[in-house]
């Protein structure tokens, strides 16, 4: 995979390190059938929310969504309004929905920034220093957390809707990302998005000079304001969709296109991005129709798809292993950042300074092998199920049976998640107590190493 080009990295007055289906429908998991969708959406059974922070109730599917989809997001924060053709139709009153707003008499507390509003099924949060846990309605997802949606589950995260750049992302069953999300000095909110696995349905606020970008496999998506969906499969592939606005993806060769009402792109394994005319009322439909082509796909070359995965896994561990050793190593200065930032204190540009020396190497080289590692990590638990089904059964390149490569990655992948979020815990700490330091450029002078999932945002 070619490197992303990634410039005007990590400010000198505040550096910042960025780490960065909705119709995927992986294996016998499945939510209903695409007819069963589409015979939803004409006797306008399904429903989806029409107010920010309320979600379709346990069990329904958005009309017009292909299977696993989350419900499109609402057309307005704290209103109900008319669904755009090939998206979600409007819901059931807001009072009969789960998590539902109380009535304008009662008193409402405002959400937090990263606040899950909605949670079905198995939906877990795993932060660096803590086991993995179940997280539920009221849950605040930080910066570099990652939220993960099992089979059949379903959430809803509110960054900030209503304001600048603020968004509301839905995820579908089998989905994994985290995020950085920060306000600058003018208030303008930038976020990035990085998509592990599945497929998310995003609507991002209008942004004044802020941004929004979401990484994937092998593209780069910057949005402006706009409602959209991004599906993924593990072999790579990627479909952009939209609603209103336009979000331009940008693939590892340079290349781009534009996604918007009426055109969508997308990009098959080991191609570059293409766009397509899709009438918006049919946009619904091609959705469906182009995951399952792709899961088709995806089945037919699971072997090699599986191959090529493992060997990345395989290739990266070992070099993410020995730097997070030598971070580790640091763990008593890990913790007296923390100690102290949940104390609330405010780091000065003077403080820490030789540590700041110490950890800052050795965080970059495990953020250049975390960037290889984690994607092949959560793409191989999507393949692994589909392997359980007898699909993609066979011999890797290096002699192993594919069947003991995904018993030994069973055994030792929870521990890998451990440890990779480790790393995205110390990067939070060492933005915290760089505090502007100038320590930063060394981030940015190396950044283009980095190579493909290394985004970065200027605090």
């Amino acid at each position: 995979m070619k490197a992303l080009r990634i410039s005007s990295i990590l400010a000198l007055a505040g550096a910042v390190l960025l780490l960065s289906g909705c119709g995927a429908r992986p294996g016998p998991s499945s939510s209903p059938a695409p007819e069963a969708a589409r015979d939803a959406q004409s006797s306008g059974a399904a429903a989806s929310p029409g107010s920010s922070g309320t979600a379709a109730g346990p069990g329904s599917d958005a009309a017009g969504q292909a299977p696993g989809t989350p419900g499109a997001p609402a057309a307005a924060s704290g209103g109900s309004a008319p669904a755009a053709p090939g998206q979600t139709a409007p819901g059931v009153p807001a009072s009969s929905v789960p998590g539902a707003p109380a009535p304008e008499s009662a008193p409402k507390a405002p959400r937090r920034i990263g606040e899950l509003v909605y949670a079905e099924g198995t939906v877990t949060l795993h932060r660096g220093g803590a086991a993995p846990r179940p997280a539920d309605i009221g849950q605040v997802v930080e910066n570099f957390d990652v939220l993960q949606t099992g089979p059949k589950s379903r959430a809803t995260l509110e960054l900030d809707p209503g304001s600048p750049g603020g968004a509301e992302i839905r995820l579908a069953e089998n989905t994994a990302f985290y995020y950085e999300s920060a306000l600058s000095d003018d208030d303008t909110r930038r976020t990035v998005l990085q998509l592990l696995a599945g497929s998310v349905a995003v609507k991002v606020e209008k942004l004044a000079d802020g941004g929004f970008n979401v990484g994937t496999d092998s593209a780069v998506l910057g949005v402006r304001g706009t409602t959209f969906i991004v599906n993924t499969i593990p072999d790579g592939a990627l479909l952009v969709t939209c609603a209103e606005g336009r979000v331009e993806v940008t693939d590892d060769s340079g290349e781009r296109g534009y996604a918007q009402p009426g055109r969508v792109v997308s990009q098959r394994a080991g191609e570059s991005v293409r766009e397509d005319l899709v009438a918006l009322e049919t946009l619904a439909d091609f959705r469906v129709a182009w995951v399952d082509d792709g899961q088709k796909s995806l089945e037919a070359r699971a072997p090699r798809v599986i191959a090529g995965l493992a060997g990345r896994y395989t290739e990266a561990l070992p070099s993410f292993e020995a730097a997070y050793a030598k971070l580790k190593a640091q763990g008593p200065v890990l913790e007296a950042w923390a100690v102290a930032r949940e104390a609330g204190g405010e780091p000065r540009f003077t403080d820490w300074i030789p540590e700041k020396k110490t950890v800052a190497p050795l965080l970059f080289d495990c953020l250049a092998a975390l960037f290889r590692l984690e994607r092949p990590l959560f793409r191989l638990q999507e393949l692994s199920a589909l392997h359980d089904r007898g699909v993609g059964t066979g011999t890797l390149p290096d002699g192993r049976t594919t069947g003991a490569f995904f018993t030994a990655y069973r055994a030792e992948a929870p521990g890998v998640a451990d440890r990779l979020a480790y790393v995205r815990r110390a990067l939070l700490l060492f933005k915290w107590a760089s505090a502007g330091s100038p320590l930063g450029q060394f981030f940015g002078s190396k950044a283009e190493s980095l190579g493909s999932g290394g985004l970065f945002l200027e605090d």
